[in-house]
Protein backbone atom coordinates (compact mmCIF):
# COMPACT_ATOMS: atom_id res chain seq x y z
CA UNK A 1 0.00 0.00 0.00
CA UNK A 2 1.15 3.61 -0.67
CA UNK A 3 2.40 5.44 2.56
CA UNK A 4 2.16 9.01 1.44
CA UNK A 5 -1.04 9.63 3.14
CA UNK A 6 0.73 8.50 6.94
CA UNK A 7 3.95 10.79 8.28
CA UNK A 8 7.45 9.49 7.20
CA UNK A 9 8.33 8.00 10.05
CA UNK A 10 5.20 6.23 10.12
CA UNK A 11 5.68 4.90 6.47
CA UNK A 12 8.79 3.94 7.33
CA UNK A 13 7.89 1.83 10.36
CA UNK A 14 5.34 0.32 7.82
CA UNK A 15 7.44 -1.22 5.39
CA UNK A 16 9.59 -2.35 8.38
CA UNK A 17 6.57 -4.31 9.92
CA UNK A 18 5.37 -5.90 5.95
CA UNK A 19 9.47 -7.02 5.80
CA UNK A 20 9.45 -8.56 9.69
CA UNK A 21 5.96 -9.76 8.91
CA UNK A 22 7.04 -11.71 5.36
CA UNK A 23 10.44 -13.05 7.17
CA UNK A 24 8.83 -14.45 9.89
CA UNK A 25 6.55 -16.13 8.13
CA UNK A 26 8.80 -17.80 5.36
CA UNK A 27 11.27 -18.26 8.10
CA UNK A 28 8.50 -20.34 10.33
CA UNK A 29 7.27 -22.28 6.63
CA UNK A 30 10.80 -23.34 6.35
CA UNK A 31 11.57 -24.61 10.16
CA UNK A 32 8.11 -26.42 10.25
CA UNK A 33 8.53 -27.63 7.02
CA UNK A 34 11.61 -29.63 7.81
CA UNK A 35 14.78 -27.71 9.35
CA UNK A 36 13.29 -28.27 13.00
CA UNK A 37 14.39 -31.87 13.47
CA UNK A 38 16.37 -33.70 16.37
CA UNK A 39 19.75 -32.18 16.74
CA UNK A 40 20.99 -33.17 19.74
CA UNK A 41 23.39 -30.66 22.00
CA UNK A 42 26.21 -30.86 24.19
CA UNK A 43 26.67 -33.67 27.18
CA UNK A 44 29.22 -35.75 28.51
CA UNK A 45 30.59 -39.11 27.65
CA UNK A 46 30.63 -39.99 31.80
CA UNK A 47 26.80 -39.96 33.41
CA UNK A 48 25.92 -38.72 36.22
CA UNK A 49 25.48 -41.09 39.38
CA UNK A 50 21.43 -42.29 39.17
CA UNK A 51 19.83 -42.90 42.88
CA UNK A 52 17.10 -45.04 43.69
CA UNK A 53 14.50 -44.62 41.01
CA UNK A 54 10.88 -43.26 41.16
CA UNK A 55 8.08 -42.36 38.67
CA UNK A 56 8.16 -38.87 37.20
CA UNK A 57 4.52 -37.65 37.24
CA UNK A 58 4.73 -35.84 34.46
CA UNK A 59 6.76 -35.73 31.34
CA UNK A 60 6.79 -33.95 28.69
CA UNK A 61 8.35 -33.80 24.75
CA UNK A 62 12.26 -33.74 24.61
CA UNK A 63 13.34 -30.23 23.08
CA UNK A 64 14.87 -29.96 19.72
CA UNK A 65 18.55 -30.24 21.33
CA UNK A 66 17.73 -32.34 23.82
CA UNK A 67 21.52 -34.76 23.95
CA UNK A 68 21.76 -37.95 22.54
CA UNK A 69 21.37 -41.10 25.04
CA UNK A 70 24.32 -42.89 23.12
CA UNK A 71 26.80 -40.20 23.10
CA UNK A 72 25.90 -38.35 26.74
CA UNK A 73 24.55 -41.83 28.57
CA UNK A 74 22.10 -41.33 31.10
CA UNK A 75 23.33 -43.54 33.11
CA UNK A 76 19.78 -45.00 34.45
CA UNK A 77 16.38 -44.04 33.57
CA UNK A 78 12.60 -44.13 35.18
CA UNK A 79 10.84 -43.96 32.02
CA UNK A 80 11.41 -44.45 28.55
CA UNK A 81 8.27 -42.73 26.00
CA UNK A 82 7.70 -42.88 22.84
CA UNK A 83 5.22 -40.29 20.26
CA UNK A 84 5.05 -40.08 16.35
CA UNK A 85 4.22 -35.99 17.54
CA UNK A 86 7.87 -34.59 19.16
CA UNK A 87 8.81 -32.66 16.09
CA UNK A 88 7.59 -31.53 12.68
CA UNK A 89 9.50 -34.62 10.55
CA UNK A 90 7.65 -37.02 13.26
CA UNK A 91 9.56 -38.82 15.99
CA UNK A 92 8.66 -42.74 15.20
CA UNK A 93 12.08 -43.30 15.06
CA UNK A 94 13.35 -41.78 18.38
CA UNK A 95 13.38 -42.57 22.19
CA UNK A 96 12.87 -41.11 25.21
CA UNK A 97 14.52 -41.35 28.78
CA UNK A 98 13.79 -39.51 31.51
CA UNK A 99 16.35 -40.18 34.67
CA UNK A 100 15.84 -42.88 37.44
CA UNK A 101 16.38 -40.38 40.23
CA UNK A 102 16.83 -36.63 38.64
CA UNK A 103 14.32 -35.12 35.48
CA UNK A 104 17.42 -35.55 33.14
CA UNK A 105 16.13 -36.02 29.75
CA UNK A 106 17.69 -38.14 26.49
CA UNK A 107 16.72 -39.27 22.91
CA UNK A 108 18.45 -42.18 21.17
CA UNK A 109 17.77 -43.09 17.58
CA UNK A 110 16.35 -46.23 19.00
CA UNK A 111 13.67 -48.42 16.98
CA UNK A 112 10.12 -49.60 18.52
CA UNK A 113 7.41 -48.29 20.22
CA UNK A 114 7.95 -47.73 24.27
CA UNK A 115 6.75 -51.26 25.61
CA UNK A 116 5.61 -52.50 22.52
CA UNK A 117 8.99 -52.91 20.56
CA UNK A 118 11.57 -51.48 23.14
CA UNK A 119 11.94 -51.81 26.96
CA UNK A 120 14.41 -51.29 29.73
CA UNK A 121 16.04 -53.60 32.16
CA UNK A 122 14.52 -54.36 35.36
CA UNK A 123 17.27 -51.21 36.76
CA UNK A 124 16.69 -48.61 34.01
CA UNK A 125 20.86 -49.27 33.04
CA UNK A 126 20.01 -50.82 29.93
CA UNK A 127 17.43 -50.47 26.95
CA UNK A 128 16.76 -53.10 24.21
CA UNK A 129 15.14 -52.40 21.00
CA UNK A 130 15.30 -53.20 17.57
CA UNK A 131 18.78 -52.20 17.01
CA UNK A 132 20.22 -54.76 19.93
CA UNK A 133 20.97 -54.04 23.64
CA UNK A 134 22.08 -50.39 24.36
CA UNK A 135 23.99 -49.66 27.85
CA UNK A 136 22.62 -46.95 29.18
CA UNK A 137 25.71 -45.88 31.15
CA UNK A 138 28.52 -46.18 28.38
CA UNK A 139 25.93 -46.06 24.95
CA UNK A 140 27.13 -49.19 23.58
CA UNK A 141 24.79 -50.92 21.85
CA UNK A 142 25.27 -55.14 21.00
CA UNK A 143 23.73 -56.36 18.55
CA UNK A 144 21.37 -59.32 18.15
CA UNK A 145 22.93 -62.28 17.15
CA UNK A 146 21.62 -64.80 14.47
CA UNK A 147 18.80 -62.04 13.31
CA UNK A 148 20.06 -60.86 9.97
CA UNK A 149 19.10 -58.18 7.40
CA UNK A 150 19.95 -59.21 3.42
CA UNK A 151 18.87 -58.05 -0.03
CA UNK A 152 15.92 -61.59 0.36
CA UNK A 153 14.14 -59.78 3.18
CA UNK A 154 15.08 -57.86 7.32
CA UNK A 155 14.62 -59.28 9.83
CA UNK A 156 12.52 -56.67 12.49
CA UNK A 157 13.31 -57.52 15.99
CA UNK A 158 10.55 -56.01 18.61
CA UNK A 159 11.75 -56.40 22.28
CA UNK A 160 9.64 -57.74 24.67
CA UNK A 161 10.61 -58.66 28.58
CA UNK A 162 13.51 -58.40 30.35
CA UNK A 163 14.62 -61.88 32.72
CA UNK A 164 14.32 -60.55 36.27
CA UNK A 165 17.96 -60.76 37.11
CA UNK A 166 18.08 -58.73 33.88
CA UNK A 167 20.74 -61.34 32.06
CA UNK A 168 18.51 -61.86 29.28
CA UNK A 169 15.55 -60.32 26.52
CA UNK A 170 12.42 -61.78 25.08
CA UNK A 171 12.33 -60.53 21.49
CA UNK A 172 9.74 -61.46 19.24
CA UNK A 173 11.35 -61.62 15.18
CA UNK A 174 9.21 -60.72 12.30
CA UNK A 175 10.76 -61.01 8.92
CA UNK A 176 9.38 -59.11 6.10
CA UNK A 177 10.02 -60.35 2.59
CA UNK A 178 10.70 -58.62 -0.71
CA UNK A 179 7.64 -59.58 -2.64
CA UNK A 180 5.34 -60.82 0.19
CA UNK A 181 5.17 -58.27 2.85
CA UNK A 182 5.45 -59.83 6.73
CA UNK A 183 6.13 -63.59 7.05
CA UNK A 184 3.29 -65.27 8.68
CA UNK A 185 5.46 -67.00 11.59
CA UNK A 186 7.42 -64.87 14.08
CA UNK A 187 10.39 -66.60 16.38
CA UNK A 188 10.25 -65.67 19.77
CA UNK A 189 14.02 -65.53 20.75
CA UNK A 190 15.99 -65.02 24.30
CA UNK A 191 18.98 -63.03 24.12
CA UNK A 192 21.53 -62.82 26.72
CA UNK A 193 22.37 -59.24 27.25
CA UNK A 194 25.93 -59.11 27.66
CA UNK A 195 26.45 -60.86 24.10
CA UNK A 196 23.43 -60.58 22.26
CA UNK A 197 23.56 -64.37 21.38
CA UNK A 198 20.24 -66.28 20.94
CA UNK A 199 18.24 -68.95 21.37
CA UNK A 200 14.39 -69.80 19.81
CA UNK A 201 12.28 -70.61 22.51
CA UNK A 202 9.48 -70.67 19.87
CA UNK A 203 7.61 -69.94 16.55
CA UNK A 204 4.21 -68.04 16.58
CA UNK A 205 1.69 -66.87 14.12
CA UNK A 206 2.12 -63.36 13.42
CA UNK A 207 -1.71 -62.78 14.92
CA UNK A 208 -0.85 -64.47 18.32
CA UNK A 209 2.29 -61.99 18.57
CA UNK A 210 0.97 -59.04 19.43
CA UNK A 211 4.27 -56.64 20.74
CA UNK A 212 3.57 -55.88 23.93
CA UNK A 213 0.82 -58.14 24.57
CA UNK A 214 3.13 -61.78 24.39
CA UNK A 215 5.64 -62.13 26.90
CA UNK A 216 6.20 -61.99 30.62
CA UNK A 217 8.98 -63.79 32.82
CA UNK A 218 8.40 -65.30 36.01
CA UNK A 219 9.30 -63.56 39.21
CA UNK A 220 12.07 -65.79 39.68
CA UNK A 221 12.85 -65.69 35.98
CA UNK A 222 12.62 -69.71 35.97
CA UNK A 223 9.71 -69.49 33.75
CA UNK A 224 8.43 -67.94 30.71
CA UNK A 225 5.02 -67.31 29.35
CA UNK A 226 3.90 -66.62 26.03
CA UNK A 227 1.13 -66.33 23.57
CA UNK A 228 0.43 -69.29 22.04
CA UNK A 229 -2.77 -69.26 19.47
CA UNK A 230 -6.23 -68.53 21.97
CA UNK A 231 -4.05 -69.89 24.85
CA UNK A 232 -0.70 -69.31 26.63
CA UNK A 233 2.15 -71.29 26.98
CA UNK A 234 4.31 -71.56 29.96
CA UNK A 235 7.65 -73.11 29.54
CA UNK A 236 10.28 -74.20 32.23
CA UNK A 237 13.73 -72.73 30.81
CA UNK A 238 15.94 -75.03 32.16
CA UNK A 239 14.53 -77.78 30.78
CA UNK A 240 12.04 -76.79 27.91
CA UNK A 241 8.80 -78.47 29.28
CA UNK A 242 5.80 -76.69 30.00
CA UNK A 243 2.26 -76.74 29.81
CA UNK A 244 -0.80 -74.87 28.37
CA UNK A 245 -2.89 -72.47 30.15
CA UNK A 246 -6.58 -72.26 28.15
CA UNK A 247 -8.00 -68.80 28.20
CA UNK A 248 -11.41 -67.45 28.03
CA UNK A 249 -12.47 -66.37 24.65
CA UNK A 250 -11.26 -63.02 23.26
CA UNK A 251 -8.27 -62.94 25.68
CA UNK A 252 -4.43 -62.44 25.85
CA UNK A 253 -1.67 -62.28 28.02
CA UNK A 254 -2.02 -58.81 29.67
CA UNK A 255 2.00 -57.64 29.05
CA UNK A 256 5.03 -58.22 30.38
CA UNK A 257 3.67 -57.67 34.43
CA UNK A 258 1.01 -60.57 33.78
CA UNK A 259 2.44 -62.99 36.47
CA UNK A 260 1.31 -62.35 40.12
CA UNK A 261 4.24 -61.43 42.59
CA UNK A 262 4.08 -65.31 43.93
CA UNK A 263 3.81 -67.20 40.47
CA UNK A 264 1.10 -68.78 40.64
CA UNK A 265 -1.02 -66.68 38.37
CA UNK A 266 -1.43 -64.88 35.48
CA UNK A 267 -3.10 -61.96 34.12
CA UNK A 268 -5.18 -62.23 31.16
CA UNK A 269 -6.65 -58.39 29.63
CA UNK A 270 -10.11 -58.88 27.15
CA UNK A 271 -12.01 -56.04 25.04
CA UNK A 272 -15.77 -55.76 24.98
CA UNK A 273 -17.83 -53.29 23.10
CA UNK A 274 -20.59 -51.32 25.55
CA UNK A 275 -22.18 -48.19 26.04
CA UNK A 276 -19.45 -46.50 28.35
CA UNK A 277 -18.65 -43.38 26.37
CA UNK A 278 -17.58 -41.83 23.19
CA UNK A 279 -15.54 -44.58 22.62
CA UNK A 280 -17.45 -47.45 23.78
CA UNK A 281 -14.57 -49.77 24.99
CA UNK A 282 -13.84 -52.01 28.18
CA UNK A 283 -10.67 -53.63 28.48
CA UNK A 284 -10.95 -56.17 31.43
CA UNK A 285 -7.60 -57.67 33.42
CA UNK A 286 -8.37 -60.96 35.14
CA UNK A 287 -6.29 -62.75 37.11
CA UNK A 288 -6.66 -66.48 36.50
CA UNK A 289 -4.60 -69.46 38.05
CA UNK A 290 -1.46 -71.38 35.85
CA UNK A 291 -2.34 -74.80 37.51
CA UNK A 292 -5.88 -75.00 36.44
CA UNK A 293 -6.92 -72.16 34.39
CA UNK A 294 -9.40 -71.21 36.65
CA UNK A 295 -10.56 -67.21 37.64
CA UNK A 296 -9.30 -66.27 41.11
CA UNK A 297 -12.02 -63.60 41.21
CA UNK A 298 -9.63 -60.65 40.97
CA UNK A 299 -10.61 -58.33 38.24
CA UNK A 300 -10.36 -54.49 37.16
CA UNK A 301 -11.91 -52.49 34.11
CA UNK A 302 -11.43 -49.51 32.33
CA UNK A 303 -14.08 -48.04 30.27
CA UNK A 304 -13.67 -45.53 27.10
CA UNK A 305 -10.32 -46.62 26.62
CA UNK A 306 -8.22 -48.22 23.37
CA UNK A 307 -5.93 -50.52 24.86
CA UNK A 308 -4.59 -51.80 28.28
CA UNK A 309 -1.09 -53.18 28.66
CA UNK A 310 0.30 -54.74 32.23
CA UNK A 311 3.80 -53.20 33.35
CA UNK A 312 3.99 -54.81 36.94
CA UNK A 313 3.09 -54.66 40.83
CA UNK A 314 2.18 -51.36 43.10
CA UNK A 315 3.74 -51.84 46.73
CA UNK A 316 0.02 -51.75 47.37
CA UNK A 317 -1.03 -55.08 45.69
CA UNK A 318 -2.50 -54.31 42.59
CA UNK A 319 -1.14 -54.13 39.35
CA UNK A 320 0.21 -51.17 37.58
CA UNK A 321 -0.72 -50.78 33.46
CA UNK A 322 -0.26 -48.20 30.71
CA UNK A 323 -3.73 -46.84 29.68
CA UNK A 324 -4.09 -45.28 26.05
CA UNK A 325 -6.66 -43.49 25.09
CA UNK A 326 -7.33 -43.53 21.24
CA UNK A 327 -7.33 -40.73 18.58
CA UNK A 328 -11.24 -39.38 17.09
CA UNK A 329 -11.47 -41.58 14.53
CA UNK A 330 -9.87 -44.42 15.84
CA UNK A 331 -12.47 -47.32 15.30
CA UNK A 332 -13.65 -49.50 18.46
CA UNK A 333 -11.70 -52.96 18.57
CA UNK A 334 -9.77 -56.06 19.98
CA UNK A 335 -7.26 -56.22 17.75
CA UNK A 336 -7.83 -59.65 16.15
CA UNK A 337 -6.58 -58.40 12.76
CA UNK A 338 -3.40 -57.19 11.19
CA UNK A 339 -4.64 -53.63 10.52
CA UNK A 340 -5.87 -52.77 14.42
CA UNK A 341 -3.15 -54.68 15.43
CA UNK A 342 -1.03 -52.19 13.34
CA UNK A 343 -2.41 -49.28 14.48
CA UNK A 344 -1.80 -49.75 18.01
CA UNK A 345 1.88 -50.51 17.70
CA UNK A 346 2.37 -48.33 15.29
CA UNK A 347 0.97 -45.17 17.75
CA UNK A 348 -0.65 -44.35 15.26
CA UNK A 349 -4.59 -44.14 16.72
CA UNK A 350 -2.74 -43.56 19.89
CA UNK A 351 -4.02 -39.98 21.48
CA UNK A 352 -2.00 -40.46 25.31
CA UNK A 353 -0.74 -42.69 27.58
CA UNK A 354 -0.63 -42.68 31.15
CA UNK A 355 0.69 -45.09 34.24
CA UNK A 356 -2.39 -46.17 36.13
CA UNK A 357 -2.84 -48.28 39.44
CA UNK A 358 -5.47 -50.46 38.31
CA UNK A 359 -6.94 -51.18 42.06
CA UNK A 360 -7.88 -47.13 42.49
CA UNK A 361 -7.44 -45.79 39.20
CA UNK A 362 -5.23 -43.69 40.18
CA UNK A 363 -2.61 -41.81 37.80
CA UNK A 364 0.72 -41.77 38.43
CA UNK A 365 2.06 -40.78 35.17
CA UNK A 366 0.87 -38.80 32.26
CA UNK A 367 1.85 -36.36 29.66
CA UNK A 368 2.44 -33.01 29.98
CA UNK A 369 -1.18 -31.17 29.11
CA UNK A 370 0.12 -28.19 27.93
CA UNK A 371 -0.51 -27.26 24.63
CA UNK A 372 -1.54 -30.15 21.91
CA UNK A 373 -1.55 -33.61 23.55
CA UNK A 374 1.12 -36.63 22.44
CA UNK A 375 3.76 -36.07 24.42
CA UNK A 376 3.62 -39.58 25.55
CA UNK A 377 1.86 -42.40 23.38
CA UNK A 378 3.52 -45.33 24.75
CA UNK A 379 5.71 -46.01 27.33
CA UNK A 380 7.74 -48.69 29.93
CA UNK A 381 9.36 -48.44 33.55
CA UNK A 382 11.41 -50.59 34.95
CA UNK A 383 10.60 -53.28 37.38
CA UNK A 384 12.24 -51.92 40.39
CA UNK A 385 11.28 -48.28 39.80
CA UNK A 386 7.81 -49.75 39.42
CA UNK A 387 8.33 -51.87 42.90
CA UNK A 388 9.46 -48.97 44.97
CA UNK A 389 6.48 -46.87 44.82
CA UNK A 390 7.97 -43.74 44.63
CA UNK A 391 6.55 -41.09 42.59
CA UNK A 392 8.39 -37.73 42.39
CA UNK A 393 6.55 -34.44 40.73
CA UNK A 394 8.78 -34.69 37.62
CA UNK A 395 9.97 -31.11 35.80
CA UNK A 396 8.83 -32.26 31.65
CA UNK A 397 11.59 -29.57 29.20
CA UNK A 398 10.00 -26.10 28.78
CA UNK A 399 10.64 -25.46 25.21
CA UNK A 400 9.20 -28.24 22.75
CA UNK A 401 7.73 -27.94 19.78
CA UNK A 402 4.78 -27.03 21.97
CA UNK A 403 6.10 -23.93 23.16
CA UNK A 404 7.89 -22.73 20.12
CA UNK A 405 4.74 -23.00 18.48
CA UNK A 406 2.58 -20.66 20.85
CA UNK A 407 5.59 -18.31 20.67
CA UNK A 408 5.87 -18.34 17.21
CA UNK A 409 1.95 -17.91 16.73
CA UNK A 410 2.06 -15.13 18.85
CA UNK A 411 5.12 -12.86 17.60
CA UNK A 412 3.57 -13.57 13.79
CA UNK A 413 0.10 -12.43 15.88
CA UNK A 414 2.13 -9.18 17.31
CA UNK A 415 3.13 -8.54 13.69
CA UNK A 416 -0.10 -8.81 11.95
CA UNK A 417 -1.38 -6.53 14.32
CA UNK A 418 0.73 -3.86 13.52
CA UNK A 419 -0.13 -4.28 10.25
CA UNK A 420 -3.72 -3.93 11.00
CA UNK A 421 -3.21 -0.68 12.66
CA UNK A 422 -0.87 0.51 9.99
CA UNK A 423 -3.80 0.03 7.72
CA UNK A 424 -6.79 1.27 9.57
CA UNK A 425 -4.66 4.82 10.34
CA UNK A 426 -3.82 4.91 6.58
CA UNK A 427 -7.37 4.19 5.11
CA UNK A 428 -8.48 6.69 8.48
CA UNK A 429 -5.85 9.35 6.82
CA UNK A 430 -6.90 8.94 3.48
CA UNK A 431 -10.75 9.45 4.18
CA UNK A 432 -9.82 12.34 5.98
CA UNK A 433 -7.55 13.89 2.73
CA UNK A 434 -10.52 12.77 0.24
CA UNK A 435 -13.29 14.87 2.48
CA UNK A 436 -11.32 18.07 3.12
CA UNK A 437 -9.13 18.44 0.14
CA UNK A 438 -5.68 17.82 2.03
Amino acid sequence: MSTSVLPAWAGRAARVAVATTALTLLVSCFAFGGVMQWYPVGGDRAPKPQGAGSVPAVVGAPTLWTSDALEAPIGAASVLYTSNTWFPDESDWLAGLVGRSDDSYRVAELYGPAGMGTVLSPDGSRLAAEEGIADLTTGRVTAYQGVVSSGEGDDEPAAQAWSPDGKSVAVLVGRWTDHDGLAPDVRLLLADAETGATREIAVLRTLAALSGWTVAFSPDGSRLAFQNGAGVRVITLADGTGVDVPLPSGARLAGKGAWSRDGRNLLVVSGAECGCGDYPMRWTVTEIAVADAVATGRSWSRDGIYALRVLGWWPSGDPVAVEYTPTVDARPTTFEDEGSQYDLTSQNLIRTASLIELGTSAVLLSGDDHGAAGDVESLDVPDQVLSSGAVRPGDPPLFDMDLISVVVLVVIGAELSVLLAFAGSWLVARFRRGRFGR
